[in-house]
């Protein structure tokens, strides 16, 4: 729910800088819906999408040469492509994303000692600094990567860095 609050206080904010008044409609009937339903999560993210929070502003080259190729590797635009409605319904009847909360079982799992990682883009519209900050008081500081000029596709948009943190972390 916290994702889906920081999209909307995030969004809202750039349409009333904006002055859009049809997507601050939009974002009024969002902030009165049942959160719990496909629907909130779906509009959420339309409007992340719509506003770039998938996206660095600053794309490295080779992140840019990764994202282009995307757009030309007809095997990848074939399972891009893949993303539907029925896949996203399978998904929310076997998962309930929008009211999903990991905080207790990330919790759970570091007083098991189990180690546990994570990695966030400074420009990732979905997350908060404080979501980010409750992750990391959780699993630790050593295990958390907040990276810059990085989005929500962390192994693209930083992935040289993603794979040099990987390798130390497993190697310890």
């Amino acid at each position: 729910q916290e994702t889906f609050k920081t999209i909307i206080r995030k969004t809202k904010s750039i349409y009333q800088s904006k002055e859009d008044n049809v997507n601050l409609n939009y974002i009024n009937l969002l902030e009165n819906m049942n959160v719990g339903a496909l629907q909130y999560s779906s509009y959420c993210f339309a409007h992340a999408m719509q506003n770039g929070f998938y996206s660095t502003r600053n794309p490295n080259h080779l992140a840019k040469n990764i994202y282009a190729t995307f757009k030309t590797d007809d095997l990848l635009s074939k399972f891009a492509s893949k993303m539907d409605y029925n896949a996203a319904q399978g998904f929310w009847n076997n998962e309930k994303y929008t009211t999903l909360d990991i905080t207790e079982n990330l919790s759970r799992l570091k007083s098991k000692n189990l180690k546990i990682y994570g990695f966030y883009g400074t420009d990732d519209g979905l997350f908060s600094s404080e979501q980010i900050t409750t992750f990391r008081n959780i699993v630790g500081n050593d295990y958390t990567k907040y990276l810059e000029n990085c989005s929500h596709n962390v192994y693209i948009d930083q992935q040289q860095i993603f794979i040099e943190t990987l390798n130390k972390w497993i190697s310890k």
